[in-house]
């Protein structure tokens, strides 16, 4: 045991005092919410280049009044308070309808393709009229090359709209204003429970914050991906390094193969730790701070560390394996593959798994014991949880087949970590597993 607990020290001490491991605590929330900020800083600068759009008005009404609007939004909304350009501007012409529409919206086309317009409106005649047609006349057609540019097309969505339906509640004989009123939407707020205060009043329910909802569950499975991806691979990569500087040989001659696995493995469940309970501990002073520690409760933070331990033991143990069957880096990719699927599979069914908790897919899921670490912390920092059993059914499972992969990872060690040359196919790394 205490051979155990030396490699376990040199192990851990040599990935948490390295430099890249404060490297990485520090860049990995920066990468993580970096996207999140730069959308934030940038995004209402983004292309303010002017909009220059064709406007085909075949009802003869319309033109004027979207011009008029257009006008009106480039000198008043294109610009922030301290007069900086953050839209752009539509320039807007008018193009009389042809008798062949489709001659005409070729020729506009091409004007498109030669960087002469940016994109061209085709309002059908038949857009004003009360009665609902089948035919295409009530079309209004937007054409461009760039789909994702929504500056133009969300804009008219909404002013075609304010122009359009008083004119067809005209023509139907019908009071505008009373119309609205009776179609107006009707508002669904959502909410949490009521509750009752210190007091004894009765509390009303505050208003659930989707984001939030969604945030907890994503970044509680992304900080255990991480753990498990910074950790695991890492593992992987130094027992190869050992094999290739034949330094493995002579730890063999001091330790019995077993045991300086193990140490390892314990190793970087404590590094996994580490990362978690620094990121932790920062999330929960942090929501503190703001008076949002219900957030994250300490509940939820200590079944992460258990269960991201438990993450830990089982993948390090696989990756453990994988490193001492394989003499270099690049022969280890090809039996990492399976091992990446089984990881990332919780953030295939990230969504899923946040809309419905308790869900068939999400409840099954949860059992799957490889699966079993992210999937059981996501449904757990979803509102209501699931219930109490489950988390704790979830725990022997894991532990049985991390046992299994320890058990399976030790054979696999104890042949291959003094192997060079070819590395094993997957059929004798069975044969090593089975008969030892």
């Amino acid at each position: 045991m205490n051979k155990v607990m030396v490699v376990f020290k040199r192990e851990y001490l040599a990935q948490v005092q390295s430099k890249t491991f404060l490297v990485t605590i520090v860049l990995m929330p920066v990468l993580m919410g970096g996207s999140i900020l730069v959308q934030m800083l940038v995004g209402d600068g983004v292309d303010t280049k002017d909009r220059s759009i064709a406007i085909i008005d075949r009802t003869g009404k319309l033109y004027e009044p979207i011009r008029q609007l257009a006008n009106q939004r480039n000198e008043n909304d294109i610009t922030d308070d301290e007069g900086n350009k953050v839209r752009p501007a539509f320039k807007l012409t008018q193009v009389e309808p042809a008798e062949d529409a489709a001659a005409q919206r070729l020729e506009l086309s091409k004007k498109i393709k030669a960087k002469e317009l940016d994109a061209f409106l085709d309002i059908g005649p038949g857009i004003l009229g009360s009665a609902a047609n089948d035919d295409s006349s009530e079309e209004v057609r937007y054409h461009s090359q760039s789909p994702t540019d929504r500056e133009f097309i969300g804009w008219i969505d909404g002013q075609l709209r304010s122009l359009v339906l008083p004119t067809r509640f005209n023509e139907a004989n019908l009071n505008a204003k009373v119309v609205s009123a009776a179609i107006r939407p009707v508002n669904v707020r959502n909410l949490g429970l009521m509750t009752v205060d210190e007091s004894g009043n009765i509390k009303d329910a505050e208003e659930s914050n989707r984001a939030v909802a969604f945030l907890m569950p994503f970044g509680f499975c992304m900080l255990m991906f991480m753990a498990v991806m910074i950790s695991g691979p890492q593992m992987m990569q130094n027992i190869i390094e050992e094999k290739m500087q034949r330094i493995a040989e002579v730890l063999i001659g001091s330790i019995p193969p077993f045991q300086l696995m193990l140490g390892k493995l314990v190793g970087v469940i404590a590094v996994a730790l580490t990362l978690l309970g620094i990121y932790l501990s920062g999330g929960y002073f942090v929501a503190r701070y703001f008076n949002q520690a219900d957030l994250l409760p300490l509940s939820h933070v200590a079944w992460m560390l258990g269960y991201g331990a438990l993450a830990m033991f089982m993948f390090g143990a696989i990756f453990g394996g994988i490193g001492a069957a394989c003499s270099e880096i690049k022969d280890a990719q090809t039996l990492i593959t399976p091992v990446m699927l089984v990881v990332c599979l919780p953030l295939f069914l990230l969504g899923p798994i946040i809309e419905a908790p308790n869900g068939p897919l999400a409840t099954y899921a949860s059992f799957f014991p490889p699966a079993t670490p992210m999937v059981m912390i996501m449904r757990m920092a979803v509102p209501p949880g699931v219930p109490t059993w489950q988390p704790w059914l979830g725990i022997p499972l894991v532990l049985a087949f991390s046992a299994f992969c320890v058990f399976a990872a030790g054979r696999v060690f104890r042949i291959g970590i003094l192997m060079q040359g070819k590395p094993p196919k997957a059929g004798e790394l069975a044969k090593w597993i089975v008969k030892g």
